[in-house]
């Protein structure tokens, strides 16, 4: 199998849902969905990796299509570096696995969310 192949599974594979849920990636307890949070928090990278998606994310926060902007490339990359690939490898797979338009806007809205999850307290309390 190829690595293109290997992350269109892994995006759109149903067994990497919760049972009885969504199962899709728009799940947000799916596995790719709760590792990207992982990317995001630094849990791959370290500290800087934090601190500079929480600079995005605050920097943007209002800004949807900046914010669009950051968490494709931030997801691509957090596919890059678990399947090992460069990047426009992984994104030709991210793309035809979310074939449809609408699916891909779909799950740039919970990605943008995810993204903003990390700084929402602090910049609701400003």
């Amino acid at each position: 199998m190829t690595i293109k192949q290997e992350i269109i599974n892994y995006l759109s594979d149903r067994d990497h849902g919760t049972i009885g849920y969504d199962q899709t990636i728009l799940d947000s307890n799916h596995f790719a969905r709760r590792m990207f949070r992982c990317w995001l928090d630094g849990s791959y990278l370290g500290e800087s990796q934090y601190h500079a998606h929480c600079a995005s994310a605050r920097d943007n926060y209002s800004d949807y299509k900046a914010l669009r902007r950051v968490v494709i490339h931030s997801f691509v990359s957090f596919l890059a570096f678990e399947f090992e690939c460069s990047f426009s490898t992984a994104q030709r797979a991210a793309v035809e696995a979310l074939q449809c338009v609408e699916m891909q806007s779909l799950l740039n809205n919970e990605l943008i969310d995810d993204l903003r999850d990390l700084v929402r307290d602090e910049v609701d309390a400003a």
